[in-house]
């Protein structure tokens, strides 16, 4: 027997342990999430807001601020889930932590609220700053996954792709 006949062809294309969808794919992915996002960051809330408004109470924060604050968090969150498989995935994860930690920030400022009935004298207090304070802590340790996630993709670049999409 030959030496030759002991020698295996190579494969035509090397397997990688993990598979990226395209961008395209990606890209779709992520206007879906934006639409839904949409309903929750925006709609809903103008909505309510419009609804209180015209029943003459006055709300502290504006429908303008609600938008700008919306589309500010849908276009990163977008983006992030679109870089997903690159190195600007980690300062994107932070971006929009700190977007959002920054809108519950501006939130708790506006805590407490003191509801005045209109043509009346009776009014009613509302303080809701002790649970957005409680919630600003989601976005603080997304901070620090995202700082870590840097970190890791910048040391090794690639080691994370096959856990985040794995074949």
């Amino acid at each position: 027997m030959s030496a030759a006949a002991n020698v295996t062809a190579p494969a035509p294309f090397p397997t990688l342990p993990y598979r990226v969808p395209s961008l395209a794919y990606r890209i779709l992915i992520a206007g879906f999430r934006v639409i839904l996002s949409f309903v929750f960051f925006i709609a809903l809330p103008v909505a309510v807001l419009a609804y209180v408004h015209s029943r003459g109470l006055a709300i502290p924060i504006s429908i303008a601020a609600v938008t700008t604050w919306g589309l500010l968090l849908l276009i990163l969150s977008a983006a992030r889930y679109i870089l997903k498989p690159t190195v600007a995935f980690g300062p994107l994860c932070i971006a929009v932590s700190g977007v959002f930690l920054a809108y519950l920030y501006y939130l708790v400022l506006l805590s407490p609220y003191r509801f005045v009935l209109p043509g009346g004298s009776a009014s009613l207090a509302a303080g809701y700053s002790m649970f957005l304070e409680i919630l600003m802590i989601v976005p603080a340790v997304e901070i620090i996954a995202g700082i870590l996630t840097t970190i890791e993709d910048v040391a090794h670049p690639g080691e994370r792709l096959p856990f985040d999409y794995p074949a």
